[in-house]
């Protein structure tokens, strides 16, 4: 149902993307934030979960 709505790209479009994005030069400045939000945003969550399972089931297991 959802895959009817949705539409392809022509090659026209294709192109005009890939060179929009050849355009794009970001400075380091915007590297080093884009690299520490990724950290922030997606690795931290991720150990904190991990973390959180693990303190479950060493208190399930009764190890604490």
């Amino acid at each position: 149902m959802i895959w009817r709505r949705l539409k392809k790209n022509t090659e026209e479009q294709d192109q005009d993307f890939s060179d929009r994005m050849k355009e794009l030069k970001g400075s380091p400045k915007d590297m080093i934030a884009m690299i520490v939000s990724a950290f922030v945003v997606i690795v931290l969550p991720c150990l904190l979960v991990l973390l959180a399972f693990a303190f479950l089931i060493m208190l399930l297991f009764g190890a604490i």
